[in-house]
């Protein structure tokens, strides 16, 4: 089974027509068609994509047709999956004993500390970080 006919067992085993599986991928619904007719070859971001919506289907089967490895196993979550909300720690808890640690107003500003840098961190696990070296 190529990969071609494993989109295609995607989409019937969903159940959906190709229209509602390029909606729901994003895509223009001629490259579905261009697709499964075989004019084109699917795109890494066409397989992205896929793998995005449909987090149950596994990269190694949908790529190499790996039976193994067609869902992913608890133990092994997708590349994709939604990532587990973090409980907060206890030491960093603020409780109505612990005030929260404040700067006081009069206290002298440090003339020489320089920002070196300033790391920004995106729901979507990317981060950007910059710098103040020239």
């Amino acid at each position: 089974m190529n990969l071609i006919n494993r989109i295609k067992d995607v989409i019937d085993s969903r159940e959906l027509s190709s229209s509602a599986f390029a909606d729901q991928l994003g895509v223009q619904r001629s490259s579905i068609s261009h697709i499964l007719s075989g004019r084109n070859k699917p795109s890494l971001d066409f397989v992205l994509k896929l793998l995005k919506a449909f987090p149950d289907v596994s990269a190694a089967w949908l790529l190499l047709g790996d039976e193994n490895q067609k869902a992913p196993t608890p133990l092994e979550p997708s590349l994709f999956a939604p990532p587990t909300e973090i409980e907060p720690s206890i030491e960093n808890e603020v409780t109505p004993e612990t005030p929260p640690v404040s700067t006081p107003k009069d206290a002298p500003a440090h003339d020489d500390d320089i920002v070196e840098r300033v790391v920004v961190f995106y729901a979507n696990g990317t981060c950007r970080i910059y710098s103040n070296k020239k």
